[in-house]
């Protein structure tokens, strides 16, 4: 064998060393482009997909978004109604009234009571926490699953949910027992069972991740937040147009059924699967290797207690990789998530507490609390649909080669700071509003906190190898799930327990909660150079040939002066 085909066969044979005792299958950034930089093109090809087969058979994000609208807009059509039926079903229950559902314009001023409305307040809560729970559990699990089987099963486990909850709730209203309403307990068992709105969330964007190039899924990522916004600034007005239309509750719900179903439709049938078969099994055979590994402990009695005492918490273990990833690439995952968290469980436990304190000091109704919803909402939707493109492309134009970069860009770290910014300095405008015209400036400003949610999911997947998308993915979801059950909590604690002498107090805890997230922002490292990993030499796409021709010329050279 000659010195040249020496190195060819080296070339073609290489396989970075071992990094760890739970090595990953494959070098990304070597054999994956596309964890890197990716073409459409390439995306399309690494789907199975020819570029001549017609357009409904490739995976893409305009194929789910349509859908995903739908599913929103039925999801927040019945927001009002729902609420409005579980005090109306408490309210017959509390007075033993005969089985009559009334609109939500003609209910008695009887249930309009401190005891009717702390049931209501007790029992929702309830349901809020077996949901949270369960979706904590479950919501990870079913993003590393995506990754061994596909997106489109689970995204259709997940779409099951909405369907059980407005079937279980149309049983529940028909039922004549006064005491029907806690049959409507087992709608969050069953949507908490499913993954609930965080797993679907995570579950859609994994499949952006997958046909998305990294430098468009932040804007990818905001316009399936966008749709979200979509629904719940639409879906109220669509639901209370359809009551005041047919004069009955039940309708609302109806529609919704068959929206929900039409999805569930929809994803199971038609959706292109996003995950190829070689990606499925590199899944599939990082989770072979992480069992052996945990098979291969001793199983002492520190051992299960381990096992039984924070076993769901397993999952966050993806990161911080022990697979010979980078450092700074691991600090950043750890940086990103935490911000993640800070910012979404701030934002879910704050919300209750802001509308009830605008009602409380501006004598609001609901018609003002529902415009307020609204106008936030339709913010967030220009926010996220104008505001976030236009930053993407105008750091396109000035970095042309910045998908070649590894980790989270310079727009990403921009757009991340600036809304974590926006978030304190809206808490500080709706502190110090004086009136219900200041304060609707406030909500309008936290609009641009809405940017910080997708750029962060999408910098994570630039951090991992793309067989990891949806275990990162659940990752984030079960943290944010955790944040989602603890936060409410205590902001709802500290207004009940300052709203006599300093409602504001709210305002003041999340202010500081922010800015602990602006100081984490200041820890994330931009665009980092070479691979993911320690091992390789640290090379890249570009790097490699490059590196390999080098080496051929020397060993040429030194062939012919021999």
């Amino acid at each position: 064998m000659t010195a040249r085909e020496s190195i060819d066969s080296e070339q073609d044979d290489y396989r970075p060393r071992e990094r760890s005792s739970r090595p990953l299958p494959s070098d990304p950034y070597r054999d994956d482009p596309d964890a890197a930089t990716v073409s459409d093109a390439s995306i399309e090809a690494e789907h199975f997909h020819t570029l001549d087969s017609k357009w409904w058979k490739r995976p893409s994000i305009y194929m789910l978004l349509p859908a995903y609208l739908v599913h929103t807009v039925a999801v927040g059509a019945l927001i009002a109604p729902g609420l409005n039926a579980i005090l109306t079903m408490v309210c017959r229950a509390y007075y033993m009234q005969p089985d009559q559902l009334e609109v939500i314009e003609d209910i008695s001023r009887d249930c309009q009571t401190a005891d009717v409305h702390a049931i209501v307040s007790r029992f929702t809560m309830i349901i809020g926490l077996i949901q949270g729970i369960l979706a904590a559990l479950v919501s990870p699990k079913l993003g590393a699953l995506s990754d061994r089987i596909g997106r489109r099963p689970v995204l259709a486990i997940t779409a099951i949910g909405p369907v059980a909850h407005a079937t279980i709730f149309v049983a529940t209203m028909k039922s004549a027992s006064p005491h029907a309403y806690r049959w409507i307990l087992i709608m969050p068992i069953v949507e908490g069972l499913t993954g609930s709105m965080a797993a679907m969330t995570l579950i859609v964007h994994a499949y952006a991740t997958d046909c998305t190039p990294p430098l468009k899924r932040a804007h990818a990522f905001g316009l399936f937040r966008a749709c979200l916004f979509c629904g719940i600034a639409f879906g109220p007005v669509f639901g209370g147009l359809l009551i005041k239309l047919t004069n009955n509750l039940m309708s609302v719900i109806y529609v919704a059924l068959v929206m929900q179903t039409l999805f569930f439709l929809f994803i199971l049938f038609v959706l292109p699967e996003s995950v190829s078969r070689e990606r499925m099994i590199d899944a599939e055979e990082v989770q072979c290797i992480g069992t052996e590994f945990d098979t291969a402990r001793v199983r002492d009695l520190h051992y299960y207690l381990r096992r039984l005492n924070f076993n769901f918490l397993q999952p966050l273990r993806v990161l911080w990789p022990n697979d010979g990833t980078r450092p700074a690439i691991k600090k950043n995952i750890v940086v990103l998530a935490a911000i993640e968290t800070i910012v979404t469980g701030c934002g879910t436990g704050v919300t209750m507490t802001v509308l009830l304190y605008a009602e409380y000091t501006f004598h609001w109704t609901s018609v003002e609390t529902g415009l307020f919803i609204s106008l936030a909402s339709v913010t967030r939707v220009i926010a996220l649909l104008v505001v976030l493109p236009v930053v993407m492309v105008v750091y396109k134009r000035l970095r042309p080669h910045a998908q070649h970069e590894v980790g989270a860009s310079k727009a990403d770290i921009f757009v991340i700071r600036l809304s974590v910014i926006c978030d304190t300095l809206s808490f500080f405008l709706l502190a110090s509003a004086t009136n219900g015209v200041e304060f609707v400036i406030g909500g309008a400003l936290g609009a641009l906190g809405s940017l910080g949610s997708p750029t962060i999911h999408a910098a994570i997947t630039k951090h991992v190898p793309k067989e990891s998308t949806g275990a990162v993915l659940g990752a984030l979801s079960l943290m944010n799930s955790l944040s989602g059950i603890v936060a409410p909590i205590i902001f709802s604690n500290i207004y009940a327990s300052t709203v006599a002498s300093n409602p504001k107090m709210t305002f003041f805890a999340a202010i500081l909660i922010f800015a602990v997230a602006c100081v984490l922002s200041l820890f994330v490292t931009e665009h980092l150079g070479g691979s993911l990993f320690d091992s390789g030499d640290g090379l890249d796409m570009e790097d490699r040939p490059r590196r390999g021709g080098n080496e051929q010329q020397s060993v040429e050279l030194e062939t012919e002066s021999a």
